[in-house]
């Protein structure tokens, strides 16, 4: 595979197979400097010319891609949930592919999709528009259904509990563009809006778990216990998705810094 040398905060250049070794070495705390440090370490992975020479090194070695493919899955939020490096210890970190494809039905476009998380998260926009509205609970917001989910790692079921009507209040929606980073706290309730036209992908890095379940909101769940389970990509789903990703990067990000060099 070839390697690439990311950032100052690194002191090797990485492959794909580094990247577990990298997130093993992270540490497990939440102060403010590890918050900066993961802020900085996902950023210069998400450069484009650092993570498209690893999502091809991907598609060049089948034994990762059918890794990769085997804990992959649609998320019930519309988009795919590529993970790159997963662990089964809680307390390490997840490295994963957040893809958003349209076009979207009507039906999903309309989906409420608000919910928080179990773990802190830093997230870098490698191609697309990324756009967010956050929640807070308040007597003036829309009552929503809240629910407990929790999802079960060795058979990829979810499941959901119903927890009671709750008010949220909406704020405005926040726009986030291809380099941006970011940093979200697992008690912020938020949802993303589904993109229209192109394509829109992050990569985030997930901490350690810090609660076994996260909260859903929505008006449409029935108010019983309910279960759904994902079901991994294959191969080829994969590397379809894989490559469509990697030549939009190759369009749109390095197409542009290209063109900046070339009028400065």
């Amino acid at each position: 595979m070839a390697s690439v040398r990311i950032s100052p905060i690194l002191s090797e250049p990485i492959q794909f197979n580094s990247l577990d070794r990298i997130l093993c070495d992270l540490p497990a705390d939440n102060s403010d400097a590890t918050i900066r440090n993961n802020f900085s370490l996902v950023q210069a992975i998400g450069q484009p010319a650092n993570i498209i020479p690893v999502l091809r090194g991907i598609l060049e070695d089948r034994e990762a891609l059918l890794a990769i493919a085997g804990r992959s899955y649609r998320h019930v939020n519309h988009f795919d949930k590529i993970v790159l490096v997963d662990s089964p210890d809680q307390q390490r970190y997840r490295l994963t592919l957040h893809l958003w494809s349209p076009p979207y039905t009507e039906s999903e476009l309309n989906d409420e999709l608000i919910h928080d998380h179990r773990f802190s998260f830093w997230s870098t926009l490698l191609t697309g528009d990324l756009v967010s509205e956050n929640f807070q609970r308040s007597e003036t917001g829309h009552v929503f259904r809240q629910y407990q989910y929790v999802p079960e790692r060795q058979t990829l079921s979810n499941f959901y509990r119903f927890m009671g009507e709750v008010p949220l209040l909406r704020s405005q929606p926040q726009r986030k563009q291809a380099g941006e980073t970011y940093y979200l706290y697992y008690e912020t309730t938020h949802r993303v809006l589904l993109p229209l036209d192109s394509m829109t992908c992050t990569l985030v890095l997930r901490g350690p778990r810090l609660r076994n379940f996260s909260n859903v909101y929505n008006t449409a769940y029935p108010s019983q216990n309910t279960r759904m389970t994902n079901t991994t990509f294959s191969e080829e789903q994969l590397r379809s998705k894989v490559t469509a990703l990697v030549e939009n990067m190759e369009s749109t990000r390095l197409r542009k810094a290209s063109r900046g060099t070339n009028e400065a």
